[in-house]
Order: C-alpha cells, then structure tokens, then sequence
C-alpha cells in the first residue's frame, strides 16, 4: 500500500500532467481503488486507510486519524471528520446499512442529492424521487467517482469487495 500509495500521491500532485500537451482523462483527479475478499476484511482496511472513532471506557470519543493523509476523512490534527470525506467503503454491509449517508452528509450534498433526483426523475418518471434509498444514493456516489459536479466528485479512494467483477465505469482510476 504504501508504494501505490506514494505513486498515487506524486500523480496527485501533478507529475504526470506536466507532460501532457492539453488536458485530459489524466488530468482528472486519480483514484485510488482497493479491492478486498469480503466485507470484514474491507472494514478494517477502510479503518485503516480513512481513520475511525471509537469510545473510551470513560465515553469520551477518540479518533484514529487515517493512515494516508490524502485518503484520511478526518482533518489533520483537528481530529473531526472532513465535510467531503474522501475515502469510501462500498460493500454489501455498507449498502444494507447506508451508515455512510447520514443528515450530515445530506446536508452537504444537497445540490447534488438534488441534481441525482432530477435524473432519476426522468428516467424512471414523476414521482419515482421520493422512492429513492440510502443505498441508491451510495451506488450513485460510487457510479460518479471523480466527475466534477456529481456526488462522488470528492472520493479519493474506493475500498470494496469484489467491486471490478460487477463491472464499474470509473475512468479516472489510476492505482
């Protein structure tokens, strides 16, 4: 992890951009996808690589900062959660639970919450918006990964199960 992830991090800074003649599909912000071979194997990996909280014996809450600064999703030494976390757990426990999309994260993407409805609005026709779940929202993020202006614009880095076999468009994966 730490040789991909320090390739990662000189693309990310810009290495590979400097050589190109005009922009492109690679001067779009790299992402960073780790397969695992189940979910609980993938839980601590995304622990691992985004950071996680956990109660003290005398309640208080700590955080664990992630192990990679640009894939943590809690802010450098302020120990709090980004607002555009950018490490993402997609698996079969995280779209049952949709515990990633909660009021907070409601909240910050309500605009493209929005734009995400009046889509599925003219697909699936009127009305079809207020049957939309957590976890349709989740496959949205991860079917948006890396285009600016969608959902999953901010994600970073993609921690799943068996993800490439049930085929994924994400053509700005580089690691």
């Amino acid at each position: 992890l730490d040789q991909f992830y320090n390739h990662y991090k000189r693309h990310h800074e810009g290495i590979r951009q400097q050589y190109e003649e005009k922009a492109s599909i690679f001067t779009a912000p790299p992402v960073f996808i780790i397969v695992c071979n189940n979910t609980s194997v993938s839980k601590e990996v995304y622990k691992f690589i985004a950071g996680y909280e956990f109660e003290e014996k005398d309640g208080t809450i700590s955080v664990v900062e992630g192990h990679y600064d640009l894939f943590s999703n809690y802010e450098p030494n302020l120990k709090r959660l980004r607002k555009r976390p950018p490490t993402l757990l997609i698996d079969s426990f995280a779209l049952e639970n949709s515990d990633q999309i909660n009021d907070d994260f409601k909240r910050i993407f309500s605009a493209e919450i929005e734009e995400f409805k009046k889509d599925f609005i003219r697909v699936h026709g009127q009305g079809s918006a207020d049957q939309i779940t957590d976890a349709q929202i989740l496959r949205e993020v991860v079917n948006t990964v890396g285009k600016p202006g969608k959902l999953g614009a901010h994600i970073r880095c993609v921690v799943s199960v068996s993800m490439l076999t049930e085929g994924w468009d994400a053509n700005t994966v580089t690691h």
